[in-house]
């Protein structure tokens, strides 16, 4: 009787694992996403944080399930601890569980997350497989800060990086003089230039600064400040050039044209955000603490 038991209690849990088995291998694929961005006025109101509660940055992980159309979203937010990654008193954490969709216009996607327990939807404009941008109410993108920018990159990147689509219609600024800031990974950059960069180097600091003719809004020079050339500004031409492989529209802004093997190249999301390209105009993919995103000096 009680070998008959323990006969049926292996059938039974045998069947239990071969349904789990089934339900993995069927499951939807996921995609996973992360970054850290600014604590600003209108993430904090789109997340339900306390308006009034001091955030130097939010910390966000994001798995998108395509065959659902779901998502969850967790995030980690507080006021930075000094010269660490981490927040002060161990910040805090929420989650989000829900379900998005995607609007098309022309080549760009918009990703629309909807939540019960946010206070409205958060929508995402995709770059490439690999990398969103946070967006405002009005479906602008949103502008960072020095310190971070609100980038979000996969966190198990393609295995070769994909070029970006037009996210807005191109808007150089007709400024004679615009600043952009921020704060990019270092060693994926490095090695693409060749840089004397140690393992030790996370992070990179940058200040590009562009000039155009007062009188015809044309490129004349830059000027552009970062970690790893401490001493002296690097300075020289550059141009803006129209369309991309994947774009037509697209608006790159290559510093030092003339000089390949050196030259930066960014493309333009609007007026205010800038990303940056490879040699081969394909997008840098970011980490959990910085993106490869310059943001304009608004103040």
């Amino acid at each position: 009787m009680f070998l008959g038991f323990i006969a049926l209690l292996a059938i039974v849990i045998g069947s239990i694992s071969t349904v789990a088995c089934t339900e993995t291998s069927t499951a939807s694929p996921e995609k996973v996403y992360v970054g850290s961005t600014p604590g600003g006025a209108v993430v904090k109101t789109m997340l339900d944080i306390d308006p009034g509660k001091p955030v130097d940055f939010i910390r966000w992980h994001l798995v998108l399930r395509e065959q659902e159309k779901a998502f969850v979203m967790s995030i980690h937010y507080g006021v930075g601890k000094p010269n660490t990654p981490d927040f002060e008193g161990g910040g805090e954490k929420r989650t989000f569980l829900g379900t998005y969709t995607v609007y098309k216009e022309g080549p760009r996607e918009i990703y629309t997350l909807k939540s019960s327990k946010m206070t409205q939807p958060v929508s995402l404009i995709k770059l490439n497989d690999d990398f969103f941008h946070v967006l405002t109410p009005d479906k602008r993108l949103m502008v960072g800060t020095g310190g971070w920018s609100y980038s979000l990159s996969r966190k198990h990147a393609s295995s070769t990086r994909s070029t970006a689509l037009t996210t807005f219609e191109p808007a150089g600024s007709a400024s004679p003089q615009v600043v952009f800031d921020g704060r990019t990974p270092c060693q994926e950059i490095a090695k693409e230039y060749q840089w004397n960069a140690g393992d030790e180097c996370f992070k990179l600091k940058w200040r590009l600064t562009l000039y155009r003719d007062p009188k015809t809004g044309k490129p004349t020079t830059y000027s552009i400040q970062r970690t790893l050339h401490r001493t002296e500004p690097i300075e020289g031409s550059w141009i803006e050039v129209t369309g991309t492989k994947k774009d037509p529209k697209a608006l790159i802004f290559k510093l030092d044209p003339d000089r390949p093997d050196t030259s930066l190249s960014f493309l333009v999301g609007d007026e205010n955000v800038l990303f940056f390209l490879d040699k081969e105009n394909r997008l840098f993919g970011g980490n959990a603490d910085f993106s490869y995103t310059l943001n304009r000096r608004l103040d």
